[in-house]
């Protein structure tokens, strides 16, 4: 496929996506990739408040879920 094909399989996946939360990762992802034409100060700003955003919606893990999920890594 060329790119703009892709382009717009892209778009059309994204359409049928209903689940809020990767709505706000794929957002957050976009922005990521974005920063790099923004000074590294307002990324790191940006990074934070995007960070408190997903506190405040209760988008975290516990720390003992943290520790379980870690210790999934590298098994497969």
């Amino acid at each position: 496929m060329d790119i703009q094909a892709e382009i717009n399989w892209i778009h059309q996946e994204i359409d049928k996506v209903k689940d809020p939360s990767f709505v706000e990762k794929l957002k957050h992802l976009l922005q990521s990739i974005n920063n790099t034409a923004i000074d590294s100060d307002t990324a790191y700003n940006l990074d934070i408040e995007n960070a408190l955003d997903s506190i405040k919606k209760g988008d975290f893990y516990t720390e003992d879920e943290a520790k379980e999920i870690a210790k999934k890594w590298g098994r497969k």
